[in-house]
């Protein structure tokens, strides 16, 4: 009989776990997607820079109204012809702000630009346009100024990837004071012309993952589109090891593309479009499942929107559960060897951390301020010493495992000295100074996590 129940759950269990997106699910070339308190947002190609919205990733909304009324006015004499369609929005939180990247060309040209825009918030927008962050000026063999995916390393550095045919694909640092490139582009993949678009980038473990569309888009249930990946140990290369995650063609999904992922609660969510066999070729939004294995990505629509076991990735507030005070850099610090207390939370950017998972149980807590990471002074493994901030350099005195010894809230533990974070003498005192102790589950070496 179990072997028989057994049987069954092979043919069925999987199918009756696969999501269905309700409501709107219009997308094409939809970025990342990102959340703002209990709100999932999903930028996509469209006038005005089109988006919906959804409280469990399911069932999904129009926006309101598009994110430009009218085009920016450096558009006009960059793009003479544009349209009003901006093409392919992706968005990453920095310097406490939602940055949000966008693309203006004409189909089949190279003459194009990336801009960018920035608001506080997503649920209550108020966007400023920033202008040109990088431009193609039509040359065959230039990297083409569309497709911007937008990623946080392990050591709290942004990165954006673009391009697609012509000069192929470019990644540069984004400066995150600015949103502006802060170096040079460098070019990793493609070139000569070749069908290779829409890229975007993660790193989980040991490798950076590279994710590309190849064939053509935007033709309905013609289109060619399919989505390969390649890995590297550096992220600007060089990737090899070419394997064809989606095909063409699967069901009534046809020509998928444009790859983003979302690290939440350990799991990672790609978004992507698909034209839909069934619908006339609809262009619609997609999530699916990653996980690895072996060191390659695989994807799964069979799946249910539950923890993974993790922490997810994005800014962060952690609050003692002792003194409901946050953990906060002294004196907004921006210096190396800076110590780590407990403040009443303002809001201030020294007072929140961007969370970023390694992919193997591990995370960096970069604070948004100074950049630098939390960090096991001089690598200690002595109960008692205290926390400070330094420059990520990747080594297990920067590396922290969260658990959870009560609902909603968490032990933040060292990869290095396996001693935990913990306010010194159960203080509740303003700038109580943290220190790493022998793991107790106190309440203060309890942490809750927020959104700031």
């Amino acid at each position: 009989m179990k072997q028989f129940l057994a049987a069954l759950c092979l043919m069925f269990c999987a199918h009756a776990q696969a999501i269905t997106l309700t409501g709107v699910p219009n997308a094409h070339d939809p970025g990342t997607l990102t959340k703002d308190g209990d709100t999932y947002f999903n930028f996509t190609t469209g006038d005005g820079i089109w988006y919906s919205t959804s409280t469990d990733m399911l069932k999904w909304s129009a926006g309101p109204a598009p994110v430009f009324s009218t085009p920016p006015a450096w558009i006009a004499n960059k793009i003479p012809n544009f349209s009003g369609s901006y093409w392919a929005p992706d968005v990453i939180h920095m310097n406490g702000y939602y940055y949000l990247y966008y693309s203006v060309s004409t189909f089949g040209t190279s003459v194009s630009a990336i801009g960018v825009a920035r608001s506080a918030s997503l649920k209550n927008p108020n966007w400023t346009d920033l202008g040109i962050v990088v431009q193609s000026y039509g040359g065959g063999g230039e990297i083409n100024a569309i497709d911007p995916a937008l990623f946080r390393d392990h050591d709290g550095k942004v990165y954006m990837s673009y391009g697609s045919f012509f000069g192929g694909i470019g990644v540069t640092e984004i400066n995150q004071a600015t949103g502006k490139t802060s170096g040079n582009v460098t070019t990793i993949l493609g070139g000569g012309g070749k069908d290779i678009e829409a890229p975007y980038i993660t790193h989980d473990g040991e490798y950076y993952y590279l994710f590309v569309n190849r064939g053509k888009c935007c033709q309905g249930a013609a289109s060619t589109y399919y989505v390969e990946v390649q890995r590297a140990s550096s992220v600007t290369g060089p990737y090899s090891g070419t394997r064809t995650l989606l095909p063409n063609l699967d069901g009534k999904y046809k020509g998928p593309g444009h790859i983003g992922v979302l690290k939440q609660d350990g799991c990672n969510y790609t978004s992507i479009h698909y034209y839909d066999v069934n619908d006339n070729g609809a262009a619609k939004l997609d999530i699916l499942k990653m996980t690895y294995g072996d060191g390659w990505p695989a994807l799964t629509r069979n799946f249910t929107v539950a923890s993974c076991g993790g922490i997810s990735d994005g800014p962060t507030v952690l609050r003692s559960r002792l003194s409901g005070k946050a953990l906060a850099v002294a004196g907004a610090g921006m210096a190396n060897g800076a110590l780590v207390q407990q403040q009443t939370y303002t809001g201030a950017k020294h007072q929140q951390w961007y969370v970023v998972g390694h992919g193997d149980g591990y995370y960096s807590l970069i604070n948004a301020n100074s950049l630098l990471g939390l960090d096991d002074y001089n690598n200690s493994t002595t109960a008692g010493t205290n926390i400070a901030q330094w420059s990520y350099w990747g080594g297990l005195g920067q590396q922290w495992r969260f658990a959870s010894p009560a609902s909603g809230y968490q032990t933040i533990s060292n990869r290095y000295s396996n001693l935990t974070l913990d306010v010194l003498n159960l203080s509740t005192a303003e700038n109580a100074q943290i220190i790493q102790w022998n793991l107790t589950n106190a309440n203060n070496q309890q942490w809750s996590l927020s959104r700031p």
